[in-house]
């Protein structure tokens, strides 16, 4: 993982996992046999912003975990057949960059 770009969902509430506090996730597609970070788009940069067309809006500032937020919008989240990360049919997106992708994974869940 080490000096390179990837995606982050960042608006989680900090938590220590294995004595370092967490204050992100990192995107990766997933199946029971493999495990891809999902690429951003190049020319992306850190900081950049991921949107989803059809889902315009401002994420909340941190995800309350009694809500469950993260448990019910991960089902919806996929590599589409051309390995693009996708919510809900919606590509990830870095406005006038590109969209994100996994290297191999198509179809799979995004965790």
């Amino acid at each position: 993982m080490q000096n390179r770009m990837a995606i982050l969902l960042c608006n989680l509430k900090p938590a220590k996992m294995r004595g370092v506090v967490s204050q992100a996730m990192v995107m990766c597609a997933s199946s029971p046999d493999k495990v891809e970070i999902l690429d951003p788009p190049s020319g992306a940069a850190p900081g950049d912003r991921v949107i989803f067309q059809n889902f315009p809006g401002d994420p909340d500032k941190e995800l309350n975990p009694k809500k469950k937020v993260w448990e019910q919008i991960q089902p919806d989240l996929r590599t589409d057949e051309h390995c693009v990360a996708t919510y809900k049919g919606a590509a990830f997106e870095v406005a006038g960059k590109g969209v994100c992708k996994a290297q191999t994974m198509s179809n799979s869940g995004i965790k």
